[in-house]
């Protein structure tokens, strides 16, 4: 191959070159550019698309059950009364505790305030205290939850009551013995914190025969201590 041939060869491929270049400058990366736009684009579309569906499923569940929610709130209403009403719920807490054979009951309501998240409804604490076995507590949450007033257990502490003699001091860990119980609980009453939700008035809890070794003021939101603390117990759920 002479110099010339040698020459052309080489201009022929830096034209080649060149029109590489030229391609994928001026056609190639503008086309990739757009295609990834779009790729993009109806990448978004299909998740929104995707989300909609799912709210409108959503609502079309809602509105199929829309008769049940109804009636749930309906019967949620009707466990929140218009007024505190404490005295007659401390009487209601007192059969349920008989109900359930606890001793030593305490009942400690506090004062209305607004909810957490806001609402048109007031909310009341309340601490309960007793002794009594195990069985007896759940058979004592059991009925708590199911009286006709809407009461929320947010908290339940425990420990074994310590039994003395012959100079020595135990704590037997056996599911019969009796246990010091504190239950953080709250109910609720109609209209907002800072309206008449007294109801007559909050009457205390009688006294009684002995104080509860768990029996300690309970914290909104916080962790509850009886004594020294539920050291031997835990939290029931």
């Amino acid at each position: 191959m002479d110099q010339n041939d040698r020459n052309i060869l080489i201009l022929g491929i830096l034209i080649l070159v060149v029109l590489a270049i030229a391609y994928y400058f001026l056609l190639f990366s503008p086309l990739r550019q757009d295609y990834l736009a779009k790729y993009d684009e109806r990448t978004r579309r299909e998740a929104q698309k995707q989300q909609l569906e799912q709210t409108s499923a959503q609502l079309e569940n809602i509105r199929r059950n829309s008769d049940d929610i109804e009636r749930q709130i309906l019967e949620l209403s009707k466990r929140i009364p218009e007024q505190a009403e404490i005295p007659t719920l401390v009487v209601q807490i007192e059969e349920v505790a008989r109900a359930a054979d606890v001793t030593q009951l305490r009942i400690e309501p506090g004062d209305p305030e607004a909810p957490p998240g806001g609402g048109d409804f007031s909310r009341i604490p309340i601490t309960m205290s007793f002794e009594g076995t195990y069985e007896q507590l759940q058979d004592f949450l059991l009925r708590v939850r199911n009286l006709a007033r809407l009461v929320t257990i947010n908290e339940v502490n425990y420990e074994p009551v310590e039994e003395r003699g012959g100079g020595e001091t135990t704590v037997s860990r056996d599911v019969e013995d009796l246990l010091t119980v504190e239950i953080v609980a709250e109910v609720y009453v109609q209209p907002a914190a800072g309206g008449d939700t007294t109801g007559g008035g909050a009457a205390p809890s009688p006294a009684p025969a002995g104080n509860a070794k768990g029996k300690g003021k309970a914290k909104d939101g916080g962790a509850t201590k009886g004594g020294g603390g539920a050291k031997g117990g835990g939290t029931a759920k």
